[in-house]
């Protein structure tokens, strides 16, 4: 259920905008989520959507890029995804974050908690007509 607590946050920077260039309908928003966020992208939108509609912008567009997770492995020095070495089976859930190329877990995020307003397009008073 976190993903409303974020949407709220999301809408309330996008109307914060919105007001800032003198009010108007938002057509459009683009996110940038990285995937260690651990967000659901129905659920998000959903949420988005309805605050969007109770003010007013009830097609708003989403547009939402994943960026991958990344780490720095402590042992190995390696860079790159998370995840486990070939032919090796973990069963912890979510997965857990590890380095692919020797399996240890004594690893550093890099990269993939992101979340970002990339833009918004607004319909101004003045570009109604």
């Amino acid at each position: 259920m976190h993903e409303y607590s974020i949407a709220f946050q999301i809408w309330q920077s996008v109307r914060k905008a919105a007001g800032e260039r003198g009010g108007g309908r938002v057509l459009s928003v683009s996110l940038e989520i990285g995937a260690l966020n651990l967000l659901e992208d129905e659920q998000l939108s959903f949420w988005i959507r309805a605050l969007a509609e109770r003010d007013g912008s009830a097609d708003v567009q989403l547009n939402i890029a994943h960026l991958s997770g990344r780490i720095e492995c402590a042992a190995c020095g390696a860079r790159g995804e998370p995840g486990l070495p070939a032919g090796v089976v973990d069963h912890f859930v979510p997965p857990p974050l590890a380095c692919r190329v020797c399996g240890s877990r004594d690893v550093r995020i890099a990269g993939g908690r992101e979340l970002r307003v990339v833009s918004a397009e607004i319909q101004t008073e003045q570009s109604n007509g």
